[in-house]
């Protein structure tokens, strides 16, 4: 049989290499593409969200590849087989692309920033993200693939309390905020003990909704003097006058009004 000539060899290994770019380079090529992204039902609400955030004219590498030739290197490695993977098995949180790193964030953005945008939140960034180490995405988290409950791309209270409660670090109104500081309301002598009348004027969720269930866990151990008596009897006659409105902020709304009704 004869051995196959230099031509043919020259060509089936120009076949193969071909082969294995293909097999390379296509993943890496196509996990930085939205649209295929889009094909999968169960991402196109985070493709929806990331159409209409502040980061839409953004590509996919912009964020989720870190600068230089090595962050792109370490990309590729993950794509490959995370390409593969999704083809079999779908979708799933550990074949998609990562978090964003802040090596990324700071291609375009600089912790230099001291200040929010409208100048109310004192957020040294330098601080948070050398000192304390850290990273962008963990207070920007609902910035682009994802809203947050109010329903848009920024930060909410809740995140920053996570970590400013009062131990780990300061809780202060005027620590963080140039605008606000406690009501004068609240500095009145008697203001524990008239503060519950006041749910017919006053929205307590305002200012601390961003704790959930925080009377509960701050000062009431038990039910208030309201809730006394034949309350469980009369409660629905004072609905119909007062609303729902104070009773939603200890109490959640229908959810909670339907574990009895």
């Amino acid at each position: 049989m004869a051995r196959p000539g230099p031509i043919f060899r020259k060509w089936a290994f120009i076949a193969a290499a071909a082969i294995v770019v293909v097999l390379l380079v296509l993943p890496v090529f196509s996990t930085l593409q939205p649209g295929y992204y889009e094909r999968y039902p169960s991402l196109q609400g985070r493709m929806a969200n990331w159409r209409t955030s502040t980061h839409t004219k953004m590509r996919c590498a912009d964020c989720h590849v870190d600068p230089g030739a090595l962050g792109f290197v370490v990309f590729a490695a993950k794509s490959v087989p995370a390409f593969y993977s999704q083809l079999v098995f779908g979708p799933t949180p550990t074949n998609l692309l990562g978090v964003p790193s802040s090596a990324a964030c700071e291609k375009c953005h600089t912790i230099n920033r001291q200040v929010s945008p409208n100048g109310d939140l004192l957020i040294p960034h330098r601080a948070h993200i050398e000192v304390l180490g850290l990273r962008c995405a963990v207070c920007h988290k609902d910035l682009v693939h994802s809203e947050n409950p109010q329903g848009f791309n920024k930060p909410v209270m809740a995140t920053c309390m996570t970590c400013h409660d009062g131990k780990q670090a300061k809780n202060a109104c005027i620590n963080c905020h140039t605008r606000k500081e406690v009501p004068v309301t609240h500095k009145q002598r008697d203001w524990l003990d008239v503060h519950g009348t006041r749910t017919d004027t006053v929205e307590c969720g305002t200012c601390h909704s961003y704790q959930p269930d925080y009377c509960n866990t701050t000062c009431h151990k038990q039910l208030p003097p309201s809730h006394a008596g034949s309350f469980r009897q009369t409660h629905p006659l004072r609905i119909k006058v007062r609303g729902t409105k104070g009773c939603d902020f200890c109490h959640g709304g229908e959810t909670f009004c339907k574990e009895c009704h």
